[in-house]
């Protein structure tokens, strides 16, 4: 197992912090951006207000780890931003990936962190790495979260396995009738008296499972299970050896003969345990140390370099670029276009500030640069 570079404890109130910076999106809390660097770091806590200036009450943070409002459906798709900071943790994944890639064994990973840290670009990265892409075929992505369910799938086992097949090109006719076969075969036993204590759920979920195994059978795939809660119902061992009785567990559709790969990603370490299994099957994500790394996260999403009138990177008196210069255009509240300029006087001071104001998420870095910029130091009191 390879240690995270950055294995130490998060800040006791990072799950606060990440409330509150998503809440201000609610709320414009625009002069929490404004607050000095003494302010949220001795006291280890954010103040917030409304545009306006009067004081907002402080959110309700007691069920912060288990909010659902976070979650989103998730693509393999990769951002148009550069990835910053996961150097170590991307060769860590892909030599699991393609350490003995010729080996039949199957294996799975689980990733996990806190919200907003990382897990999900991380594995964006390695599924559309180009020797990944090589080494197995098929590669699922599977956001375990759907903005869409379809009638009929509000069993969470089967939406997800319906979600699998079709990316896997298995037509909805041939699903659909799955479903009239389970109907099926529940209706005639109770006609001819026969005992059956399965639901129709439950048999169309051994289906589906078969249907997974067979279309995976042979090969060496690659699947990624994006954001794994509870309410996902899948806690069994994805390795396990099931008995009959257990014909309905993930695991069955998953075939261990051919070097499969399955890489589970979730904020529950304690569930993460119960799918992968031993510790060691567990790679622990954390907030960023690097200040140069959150900053470039916060540069990246705010805008793009400051140019001058005529179009060129803005230089300092030396003639040098100016790095950590940037600027986006917006349409301001009286609707006419403006500019916000982050050019700090004092780089050093404005980093520091960004990273006790973030707490080294990368989330939260990118959503402080789209509520509102830093102020200029040459603006405002340091």
């Amino acid at each position: 197992m390879v240690k995270d570079v950055d294995d130490k404890e998060s800040p006791p109130d990072i799950d606060q912090r990440l409330f509150l910076i998503g809440s201000s999106f609610g709320i414009k809390y625009g002069s929490w951006l404004n607050e000095k660097p003494s302010e949220s770091s001795s006291k280890g806590k954010n103040k917030s207000s409304t545009n306006g200036g009067s004081s907002a009450a402080t959110p309700d943070t007691s069920k912060v780890r288990r909010s659902k409002t976070s979650r989103v459906e998730t693509r393999p798709d990769l951002s148009d931003k550069p990835i910053r900071g996961f150097v170590n943790e991307s060769l860590f994944l892909k030599n699991f990936l393609l350490k003995g890639k010729g080996s039949e064994e199957f294996k799975t990973l689980a990733i996990v962190g806190k919200f907003g840290v990382g897990k999900t670009t991380l594995c964006q990265d390695v599924f559309n790495d180009k020797d990944v892409k090589e080494a197995y075929l098929p590669r699922i992505w599977v956001s375990m979260y759907s903005e869409e369910t379809k009638e009929g799938e509000g069993d969470q086992k089967v939406a997800v396995l319906k979600r699998i097949l079709r990316s896997l090109g298995v037509e909805d006719e041939a699903l659909d009738s799955i479903r009239t076969e389970a109907d099926e075969e529940k209706r005639k036993n109770a006609e001819e008296r026969r005992r059956d204590e399965e639901t129709v759920e439950e048999k169309e979920l051994f289906r589906l499972l078969n249907a997974l195994n067979s279309n995976l059978f042979g090969k060496k795939y690659l699947v990624v299970l994006d954001d794994v809660w509870e309410d996902n119902e899948w806690s069994q061992r994805l390795d396990g050896e099931e008995t009959p009785q257990e014909k309905t567990h993930l695991s069955c559709g998953f075939p261990k003969g051919s070097g499969g790969r399955v890489i589970v990603t979730s904020r529950d370490e304690g569930l993460a345990k119960k799918i992968v299994g031993e510790d060691e099957n567990v790679q622990r994500l954390f907030p960023r140390s690097d200040v140069e790394s959150v900053w470039e996260i916060y540069k990246d999403a705010f805008g793009e370099p400051m140019k001058d009138e005529n179009g060129e990177v803005v230089k300092d008196a030396a003639g040098v670029p100016m790095k950590d210069a940037v600027e986006k255009h917006v349409i301001g509240k009286d609707g006419r276009p403006t500019k916000w300029v982050v050019n700090p006087r004092y780089p050093g001071r404005y980093k520091k500030e960004l990273m006790d104001k973030s707490g080294g998420v990368p989330w939260a870095a990118q959503m402080l640069a789209q509520i509102e910029p830093l102020k200029n130091d040459e603006d405002k009191d340091m």
